[in-house]
């Protein structure tokens, strides 16, 4: 195919003034088109009418209406409201809601027990993985090792079979607990000064309002309390712990009892 052998314009690439930007005006004034907003369901699930259906059922169940309570009105889920007007028909006498309802709490309380169960099973399983380094640290005299959670954080509810962690999850959230706790320990003074002056001024606003927002104490109390916890279980497991056997007596006995 022959080249194009034309000359290049001296304007390429240099329109005209009238024809060019102008400096602090868009080029696009309209901006960029807004992204299509997916419906819920719409590609949720996969796109299928089943899986449609199904988002769009969970996301009005969730939905927020207004439901009377007492001379205020609330909102609450839509969910939530259907369960409340069973509740009711059936502290009315309504043998089927009630028949229903039975139903909803047995399937509810089945899968809470078993999720309850599990969490145990897990909390149970990490302590059992994780200790022993902490033992081993403990025996060595060493710094508490970089473990998050730490095993000594997990409580267990023997009643309820749930557990919660009382303490960092994260090396960041480690870090974040030392530095708020010396900044709460810092804030220590002034929290009795204001404590001394409100007892002589109990009345005071000023003083009420920055009492009322101290809520380092609150942090040390707690965070007090976890210390005491895991020392607790420091010395539970050092007594705990097999004593060396003692060496016996190499020295052989003396039958004729002369020195």
């Amino acid at each position: 195919m022959p080249k194009d052998r034309r000359k290049a314009s001296d304007n390429y690439r240099k329109p005209p003034a009238e024809h060019q930007f102008k400096k602090g005006v868009s080029g696009n004034p309209k901006g960029r088109p807004k992204k299509k907003v997916v419906q819920p369901g719409g590609n949720a699930l996969g796109g299928g009418t089943f899986d449609r259906m199904s988002a769009m059922v969970l996301a009005e169940a969730n939905r927020l209406i207004p439901v009377p309570e007492g001379d205020k009105v609330c909102e609450i889920p839509a969910m939530q409201a259907l369960l409340r007007t069973m509740y009711v028909a059936a502290a009315k006498g309504d043998t089927r809601a009630a028949a229903k309802l039975l139903d909803v709490i047995g399937r509810a309380e089945s899968a809470r027990a078993i999720l309850a169960q599990e969490a145990v099973d897990y909390a149970v399983e990490y302590k059992k993985k994780q200790l022993p380094t902490v033992e081993k640290h403990e025996r060595e005299g060493l710094d508490p090792p970089d473990i998050y959670p730490h095993p000594d954080d997990f409580l267990i509810n023997e009643i309820t079979g749930e557990f919660i962690i009382d303490g960092p999850t994260s090396k960041e959230q480690a870090g974040a607990r030392k530095a708020f706790r010396e900044i709460a320990l810092r804030a220590t003074p002034r929290y009795f000064e204001l404590k001394g002056a409100l007892a002589k001024d109990p009345k005071n606003r000023a003083l009420r309002k920055e009492f009322k927002e101290q809520k380092y104490m609150d942090f040390l109390q707690k965070d007090s309390d976890r210390n005491m916890r895991h020392t607790a279980l420091q010395q539970a497991r050092a007594a705990l712990e097999p004593k060396p056997a003692e060496p016996e007596d190499d020295q052989p006995d003396n039958p004729d009892g002369k020195g």
